[in-house]
């Protein structure tokens, strides 16, 4: 490029119109460049994306014996709202220049909006077209409702994602000790520590253990019975087979005669008040001699004495 004026601004917007009219092109997908690059892409291959076009500006302005240098960070981003926050993602990245005016300081100037407007207002993503099957297809997501319900979809996991790494992932010592401030605790050592410790320990293991408690206390007391009666037996050498009921069991020891009289008896009234209270229909129609549930719950338990 001849240089046609001493004024650097004059200079600088003919580099810019240079990259707007001539046939340069953004793409992330640019040409191979040979050993010199910047001469390649400039005279050659006139493709490429913000590195190319900051690093030949950058070149050209030292060339005219303007300082300039190339500057690198992001731009763009996105708010999720779901959390409260700007997502910069690696997509987002972008190379731009930067030239000392005189009476001005440094100055931004970036060489890819000349190129591509859309890159710089917009994104990367609106620069360049959404593709699926590895360019088969072409869309534009932004009139798409199950585009947009994605999107949304990604935030919500997103600032889900980011609380975990908030709340968990970085909860330091510091953490740990404002929120015990904030409880009340001034100044908190390692015997505050350790009772809360101790505390939350004990709150768990009564989150755990209540159900269970309770959970007992609402078993059939007729269950609880024939459990020990059975365990009793067990201890005794007595099990029911896997296929015997009440009265098939009671059948097996009477007809064996497993113990001495009194015992058997005992064992076989158990078997047989058991077998009626838990297999009786509804008090109106409850079956002749079937007890009380209270006075057959009494008698049972005398019986499993005798048992013994």
């Amino acid at each position: 490029m001849l240089r046609s004026s001493e004024d650097p601004e004059v200079l600088l917007k003919q580099v810019l119109a240079m990259f707007r009219q001539q046939n340069f092109r953004y793409t992330l997908a640019p040409p191979l460049l040979g050993q010199h690059t910047v001469d390649d892409f400039l005279f050659n291959t006139r493709a490429g994306f913000c590195e190319h076009y900051a690093n030949a500006f950058v070149v050209l302005m030292r060339a005219m014996d303007i300082p300039a240098r190339v500057v690198t960070g992001y731009q763009g981003g996105e708010m999720n709202q779901p959390g409260e926050y700007m997502t910069i993602r690696q997509s987002d990245a972008h190379a731009w220049a930067e030239v000392w005016l005189e009476g001005r300081g440094w100055v931004r100037i970036d060489p890819t909006a000349a190129v591509a407007p859309s890159r710089i207002e917009g994104s990367l993503r609106s620069a360049l077209p959404q593709t699926l099957l590895g360019g088969l297809v072409s869309f534009n997501v932004e009139g798409q409702a199950w585009a947009s319900a994605i999107r949304q979809l990604r935030m919500n996991w997103d600032a889900l994602n980011n609380r975990w790494n908030q709340l968990v992932l970085d909860y330091s010592a510091g953490r740990q000790r404002d929120l015990l401030e904030a409880l009340g605790f001034e100044n908190p050592d390692w015997r505050t520590l350790t009772g809360l410790m101790m505390a939350a320990l004990a709150i768990v293991m009564a989150l755990i253990g209540l159900p269970l408690v309770r959970n007992r206390r609402h078993r059939d007391p007729l269950e609880l019975l024939y459990e020990r009666f059975c365990r009793s037996l067990l201890r005794q050498g007595q099990q029911p087979a896997l296929h015997e009921g009440p009265q098939g069991w009671r059948q097996r020891l009477q007809a064996t005669h497993a113990a001495n009289p009194e015992k058997l008896r005992a064992w076989c009234e158990f078997l047989a008040l058991y077998e009626t209270m838990r297999y009786a229909r509804p008090h109106d129609n409850k079956p002749a001699g079937a007890p009380a549930p209270e006075h057959g719950l009494s008698r049972l338990r005398k019986l499993l004495t005798l048992c013994r």
